[in-house]
């Protein structure tokens, strides 16, 4: 989602999946993690750190937490 204040300007990156196992692999891939080849969108950008959110899945009205063990 592209974002803009003043003269600032950026992307904001989303992402959805039932794990967090594919969003680290893209990361991994796209910062040079395993083959020290970063991706070029870094030549003329400048990541800035952000966050993870979890939003726990619902079943029959009732919050679903057996993936955690709960």
């Amino acid at each position: 989602m592209p974002w803009a204040e003043g003269h600032a300007g950026g992307l904001v990156f989303t992402a959805f999946d039932h794990s967090f196992d594919a969003f680290e692999a893209f990361l991994g891939c796209l910062s040079g993690a395993e083959d020290s080849v970063a991706d070029a969108l870094f030549t003329f950008t400048k990541p800035e750190p952000g966050a993870c959110f979890w939003c726990p899945p619902v079943a029959d009205e009732r919050l679903d937490l057996h993936i955690v063990g709960l």
